[in-house]
């Protein structure tokens, strides 16, 4: 191995070190109480070798959303991988959301939990175009899994109709795992099913 390839790979697991230890203190603390200094010397480094990786803070938890995003879309991918009737295919994304939730609470609550409960929207960690266009880009390619499967359950809904059903579906399931934090795995299941069951038959439209 070459010194440059060397250099490559330790400035890699740098950097997915800090992203770790980021994405602690997030989830831990929230975005507005977690401050880079705080993540440089838990990842023990020095403040300024931190913004040679990441610039301020909104980018490095951008980074983190966009890290959730990609774990969530490849597990809704994979729920809609096998040939299935829609409905099929619709309950098992809604069992896949679920699931990422409860194996990732951590990617969940920074995508759903840590702005949100901060009174703050997306549009406010950052200015730089690039890094929200990448982001929104991760959102729009989970949301268009459903979409498709939505479309193809109810073929005659316009498309305006469908992007605004996914978008309620969407945020109702964020809400359901509130009761995993709250109650516990065992109510949790239960009130996972029992909302999957409702949305099939009324936001979803699907007897």
């Amino acid at each position: 191995m070459g010194t440059r390839e060397r250099r490559e790979r330790e400035k890699a697991r740098r950097r997915e070190h800090i992203l770790k230890t980021a994405r602690k203190l997030f989830w831990s603390k929230g975005f507005d109480g977690t401050t880079m200094p705080e993540i440089a010397g838990a990842a023990e480094l020095a403040p300024g070798t931190l913004y040679l990786y990441f610039r301020s803070k909104e980018a490095l938890y951008v980074e983190l959303l966009k890290e959730g995003y990609e774990v969530l879309l490849a597990r809704l991918r994979e729920a809609v991988r096998e040939e299935a009737p829609p409905r099929r295919q619709a309950e098992a994304l809604m069992d896949a959301f679920v699931r990422f939730a409860g194996e990732f609470p951590d990617y969940f609550d920074i995508i759903f939990f840590v702005i949100q409960s901060e009174g703050r929207g997306l549009h406010e960690l950052s200015s730089e175009r690039q890094l929200m266009s990448e982001l929104e880009a991760h959102e729009d390619a989970c949301k268009e899994i459903a979409r498709r499967v939505l479309r193809a359950l109810q073929p005659k809904a316009r498309a305006a109709d469908v992007a605004r059903r996914v978008e309620a579906v969407w945020s109702m399931l964020a809400g359901v795992v509130l009761y995993f934090h709250r109650d516990g795995p065992e109510a949790f299941g239960q009130v996972a099913e029992e909302a999957k069951r409702i949305l099939l038959r009324g936001a979803l439209a699907v007897e």
